[in-house]
């Protein structure tokens, strides 16, 4: 059969097979893609409107507008085509695009050309990009690794202008034409969004689903978690669920580990190209994340790329952190890019000019410019613009010397000149683009100058004509061709003028996006802050500040935070001002929690203050908030008598409010410091009436869910108040739901109370902390992992690998030590640890540092159990110690009875009595043993009861 091939070199498309071919090599597009470009080729030179483009490409398909735009950046990159500087496909701002490259009609046999196997040889370089033989080489490895399912790590770096963003450009366009997906996000120095590039990066993918159904399919079951990081989901799909409520430390995980998945899910089905550009502007969380991302690269067909300025000013410690780690890595490539050599200067200046330089004329540019390919770029316009570099015949100057053509030595200057030859209209409008950002969408351009489209299209064509912006691959959005350009607009601006412009686009962000604001609270909160309205710059910044928080980004809601009370520092008092500070003073404390110990100082003065704040104003559901806090400090602290207090004025707020969230809450605070205080009767009472209340277990107050205090203070009271079975009942209950409410942390919390350790049951305990250790470190939840470590290491004293249990409890104290949250308790266990390995001396030194914390925390709750084993130990050193071991047993009993607590009675009668009969006081020991025996109702298959069942059998003998 015969047909028709169009010639456009160095390409050919064969109609009939529907091949597109550059050389003897298939360039392989979409089916859909492949339509699109051939009904270019067919009508070259005339303008298509989009209109004409869906008729034509997808006549019977209901499909989105931006469609044409996603094939014509899909066919650039195939091509090689660049938006600025186009061969082939032209863009015409707001009426669609003309295929501009001459094409000729070649008849054909039909015959189908055989593709050569693929290769991941470079294509030629397009004009402007020379050189970098080696550094191109080791990138084409990687993405031939990535594409056979062989995860890479590229870290790209070198100083401003040197070729970086050029660099993953052109492995783009390769990338795309061997089809591989291409995915690219930015950090920005203005912008202080979380997670900037990863929100890009996933707003691109949701851009290009053509209808919901395929948006659910594509986000998949991460769907709610990647609705943190782009609000607009939730207005896209109405449906969405909500994520899940997690503390602040496990939700970042979560979102981390939802993020990667997705990811994974797109580079399975189809290999993925992921460019992070810029992270010498990234914030902590974005970093995190990309480590994150780069740790589970090793099995995935993912090349991720990150570039950054390596100059010593802009490289912070988070980024040195970054790439330390990710150097320990084998997937991890680093490439420095430095200044071309001489003669690739040469090449630069024939693909500028299209004829070879003279040598004279080489060394003079690259001996000004030091061979930074940018400032190459920029000298040789400025040059040519001054008409300095050619002679009449427009051949170059053999003889030039650019010191004396009087050209600035500094490529601001030179960038600087060029912009002053612009219109007046032209540059102001450019210095609104800068102030809004190295990207900047038409519509917001237009609002912020109050400009109208046509003109303000005028304006930007004589700003590309000038090479200074392009069309970026996005619908309606510029960009700046490099960001020194940007820089060069904004530092030509006065303080005045500048702080005019910020509030012009700060409010024309108001005007344009009003139903999508939150996706621009950090936008706003900047451009705000360099503006004299105070009120508005605290209010975003907070805003700004809470997003981050949701999002996990806690460095980055601390600071937006501290930047909004710096702000509200200079303005007038009244409530207004008081209301501000109050909710950036909350928010201030939430996110120093996760960054510090949650008993850091600067946590208990924003708490304080948001309280004072709270009752001068009245706004009570903040106040709750800022008592709950402090609530919550006082018992990590571990002064339970002050979390007591506190846990009072929240129940009698809560009460008086009839709020049963707050009263479940306030419940919930009551019984945890009660049973702590050893009053387990009124614990319990609390306990109950936390777990009455309507609504979810796992329900979160404003800082910690009620499920996680309730329960345990519950199942710890009923077994202090001699209800065994009852407490295994309630612990058990916790756990199930825990695990069917799918809430790593509430389950993390349950499985680390390790109350079967107060069964003695060892095997159990070490089951459950096993499980609550693999919790905690799949999801970042160190106070809990170490928590775990020390039950476990309690169980493996009492199985009989004393060594290695004393190492997991020696490690799990230590790092209390560091949080701040050692109590008697935990102590305790080693204590109990060196009286299982007969070693009274260790034990009683240890046992002397947890009785110095009882009083001091009001801990009292474990107090009995101290001086049973302290009278322990004094009898494993001798007999001389009987007198005293037998008052501490007295002591322990007698504290037990005042706290009702029968569990500890029944255990330090049991030791009484064992001693009291070793001295022939068997009837006396018998009585006193029986009594409380006796009182038991159940549980007599745990440990305790067995062994006091035991002794009175041979009591009574």
């Amino acid at each position: 059969m015969k047909g028709e091939s169009r010639l456009f070199p160095p390409f050919r498309l064969d109609a009939n097979n529907a091949q597109l071919w550059r050389g003897v090599e298939e360039v392989h597009l979409r089916p859909k893609t492949f339509d699109f470009l051939r009904y270019l080729v067919e009508n070259p030179g005339r303008l298509l409107t989009k209109a004409a483009l869906l008729d034509a490409v997808w006549p019977d398909v209901s499909v989105s507008d931006s469609m044409p735009a996603t094939s014509v950046r899909e066919l650039r990159a195939a091509l090689g085509d660049n938006a600025q500087t186009p061969r082939f496909i032209e863009t015409v701002h707001g009426r669609g695009y003309r295929f501009i490259a001459e094409v000729k009609v070649e008849p054909t046999d039909g015959s189908i050309s055989a593709p050569l196997p693929p290769t991941f040889s470079a294509p030629r370089p397009q004009p402007s990009f020379v050189g970098r033989k080696r550094e191109w080489a080791e990138l084409c490895r990687a993405l031939a690794d990535a594409a056979s399912g062989r995860g890479r790590l590229c870290l790209i770096s070198g100083e401003p202008g040197i070729g970086k963003t050029r660099i993953c450009a052109e492995l783009s366009a390769l990338a795309k034409a061997k089809g591989l997906a291409v995915l690219v996000g930015h950090c920005t120095e203005q912008e202080a969004v979380p997670y900037l590039p990863f929100v890009e990066i996933l707003e691109t993918c949701v851009d290009r689903a053509p209808d919901q159904d395929a948006l659910r399919k594509l986000l998949g079951e991460e769907g709610p978690e990647l609705g943190r990081l782009l609000p607009k989901l939730k207005r896209t799909l109405p449906d969405l669920p909500p994520p899940l409520e997690l503390s602040p430390v496990q939700a970042r995980r979560t979102l981390f580990n939802c993020v990667c998945d997705f990811a994974a899910r797109l580079a399975r089905a189809q290999p993925t190209l992921l460019i992070v550009d810029d992270l010498h502007w990234a914030e902590d969380s974005t970093l995190s994340l990309l480590g994150h991302l780069t740790q589970r690269l090793a099995d995935l067909p993912l090349l991720v790329l990150g570039t950054y300025r390596d100059t010593e000013s802009e490289v912070t410690h988070a980024l040195v952190k970054t790439l330390e780690e990710s150097i320990r890595s084998r997937h991890d490539s680093s490439i420095r890019l430095i200044e071309l050599p001489r003669e690739e200067v040469a090449q630069l200046l024939k693909e500028l000019s299209g004829k070879d330089a003279p040598v004279s004329v080489v060394n003079e540019i690259y001996r000004e410019t030091a061979g930074n390919p940018f400032f190459v770029e920029e000298l040789f316009r400025h040059l040519s613009e001054e008409n300095r570099l050619y002679d009449s015949h427009q051949e170059f100057r053999t003889d030039l010397e650019i010191s004396e053509l009087e050209v600035p030595r500094s490529v601001r200057l030179v960038v600087g000149r060029r912009l002053a030859r612009l219109d007046t209209m032209t540059r102001k409008i450019l210095e609104t683009a800068a102030t809004i950002g190295k990207s900047f969408p038409f519509d917001l351009l237009a609002a912020a100058t109050a400009s109208e489209p046509d003109p303000l299209l005028d304006c930007l064509d004589q700003a590309q004509h000038a090479a200074l912006v392009a069309s970026s691959e996005a619908e309606a959005r510029f960009e700046f061709s490099h960001e020194l350009i940007r820089q060069v607009m904004l530092s030509g601006l006065s303080a005045a003028r500048r702080q005019r412009l910020h509030l012009e686009v700060a409010n024309a962000i108001e005007r344009v996006y009003p139903g999508a604001r939150e996706e621009h609270y950090a936008e706003l909160a900047q451009h705000f802050s360099q503006t004299n309205d105070a009120a508005k710059a605290a209010g975003y910044l907070h805003l700004a500040a809470v997003q981050a928080l949701q999002r996990s980004a806690f460095t980055e809601a601390l600071e937006l935070a501290r930047r909004g009370m710096a702000i509200l520092a200079s303005t007038a008092d009244g409530p207004e001002r008081d209301r501000q500070e109050l909710e950036l003073q909350l928010t201030l404390a939430q996110s120093l929690a996760p960054i510090f110990s949650p008993g850091f100082v600067e946590v208990e003065r924003a708490y304080t203050r948001a309280a004072e704040l709270g009752r001068r104003i009245g706004e009570e559901h903040q106040l709750f908030a800022a008592l709950d806090g402090l609530c919550l400090y006082s018992q990590v602290r571990k002064d339970e008598r002050r979390a007591l207090e506190l846990s009072e004025q929240l129940l009698a707020m809560a009460m008086r409010r009839g709020d049963p969230v707050m009263v479940g809450i306030a419940h919930a605070r009551q019984a945890d410091s009660l049973w702590w205080l050893g009053q387990p009767e009124a614990a319990r009472a609390h306990g109950e009436e936390s777990l009455a209340v309507p609504g979810p277990e796992d329900q979160f107050g404003p800082t910690f869910p009620r499920f996680a205090s309730a329960f345990p203070a519950l199942s710890y009271s009923l077994w202090l108040l001699g209800f065994p079975d009852r407490a295994r009942t309630v612990a058990d209950d916790a756990i199930s739901k825990a695990r069917a409410l799918g809430n790593p942390l509430a389950l993390i919390l349950i499985l680390t109370q390790g109350w079967n350790r107060f069964l003695r049951d060892a095997v159990r305990t070490r089951e459950q902390a096993e499980a609550a250790i693999a919790i905690g470190s799949e999801h970042g939840i160190r106070s809990g992992e170490l928590t775990a470590i020390g039950r476990r290491g309690w169980s493996l004293v009492l199985e009989g690998r004393a060594n290695e249990g004393l190492d997991d409890i020696r490690r799990a104290l230590e790092g209390r030590e560091k949080f701040g949250t050692s109590d008697p308790s935990v102590i305790a266990m080693l204590v109990e640890a060196h009286l299982e390995m007969k070693q009274p001396a260790a034990g009683l030194q240890a046992l002397e540092e947890a009785f110095c914390l009882v009083e001091p925390t009001g801990q009292r709750m474990y107090e009995p159990e101290l001086y049973r084993l302290k009278g322990e130990l004094l009898l494993l050193q001798g007999r001389s110690n009987a007198a005293q071991a037998e008052q501490s047993f007295r002591t322990a009993i007698e504290i037990a009875r005042a706290q009702s607590a029968k569990s500890w009675e029944l255990r330090a009668t049991t030791s009484l009595a064992r001693l009291l009969a070793k001295h022939h006081k068997r009837k006396e020991a018998r009585a006193m043993l029986a009594e409380i025996y006796d009182w038991f109702t159940e549980g007599f298959d745990t440990a305790d009861l067995k062994d006091a069942k035991v002794l009175l059998n041979e009591l009574t003998e």
